[in-house]
């Protein structure tokens, strides 16, 4: 018998969908139509292990499940860094979710909600072309654009997004704009696109 750890207990490859609060994800990343992709759900200020876990193929669809509390954010990754223990990778936030009010971060409190409708997030590459003092490295040695919010924040990464993205409709750039949007019924559905890990 091999023992499982903790992290590796927590790997869903989709769960019943009973009607109750969750994530419909689709995974729309083609680049690789052969290459399995994983996504994992962090609750905010637990960033060394997963909540939650999946592998999805491209084209594929499934529900996951959450508690009704449940705020945090769900990332593109891979189980060497993602499930070291520690919180010393970039989590790299893909979208941020959260069911309940809390302080000024979540979605039915955002002045963002009521102004932009339902859908939010965008398809296009915005690595191609990008500034080189713009990007990073993350712990696996993948190139990607440096964060943009909290301590050490990039400058350059900040400025090209706000050149090739509408920070009220498509990505949280900086902290007191969230483009975010509204669930009643406790339901998102998450289309993820082609990205780097």
């Amino acid at each position: 018998m091999i023992a499982m750890t903790r992290a590796e207990e927590r790997l869903t490859l989709g769960d019943e969908d009973d009607g109750g609060p969750g994530v419909i994800m689709h995974d729309a990343d083609f680049s690789n139509k052969h290459q399995s992709h994983y996504y994992f759900f962090y609750e905010n200020d637990r960033d060394e292990t997963p909540w939650k876990y999946t592998l999805l193929h491209p084209g594929k669809t499934i529900f996951i499940s959450v508690c009704p509390t449940f705020s945090g954010r769900i990332v593109r990754g891979n189980p060497h860094e993602n499930l070291d223990g520690t919180a010393k990778h970039n989590l790299g936030t893909w979208i941020e979710v959260a069911w309940e009010a809390q302080g000024d971060t979540t979605a039915s409190n955002s002045t963002a909600v009521a102004t932009r409708g339902l859908v939010t997030g965008f398809s296009r590459d915005i690595l191609k072309a990008a500034p080189k003092a713009a990007l990073a490295k993350k712990t696996g040695g993948s190139v990607v654009l440096g964060k943009t919010v909290g301590p050490e924040a990039n400058q350059e990464a900040m400025k090209w997004e706000l050149k090739m993205l509408d920070p009220l409709r498509e990505a949280f750039i900086v902290q007191d704009i969230k483009p975010v949007i509204v669930t009643e019924n406790g339901r998102w559905d998450l289309t993820m696109y082609a990205g780097i890990y």
